[in-house]
């Protein structure tokens, strides 16, 4: 009999992904929450490098950098994402 889809995705669904190196890193106080999201934005534009040059690609970084740290939906997010609780955070 072949396996129900729904059930299996209702379990999948249920495991908790790996943590990256970055966020043990950050909920273990070895890095700080602004390190951490220089990472999230580097990574972030990794796929860009070799395709736009060096200055647009800074800049779309700090774009997304700065908006990881004022936009309120992205605040909530990142808190969900990472167990820290950020209420009123906004960091540089």
């Amino acid at each position: 009999m072949p396996s129900n889809p729904l059930h299996a995705g209702a379990i999948l669904g249920s495991v908790e992904p790996p943590k990256s190196e970055m966020l043990r890193r950050l909920q273990g106080g070895e890095i700080t929450l602004g390190e951490y999201l220089d990472h999230c934005a580097e990574q972030a534009v990794q796929h860009l490098k070799g395709v736009v040059d060096s200055e647009r690609l800074q800049f779309i970084q700090a774009m997304l950098r700065e908006q990881m740290t004022c936009d309120p939906v992205l605040i909530r997010d990142l808190q969900q994402a990472t167990g820290l609780n950020l209420e009123g955070y906004k960091a540089s």
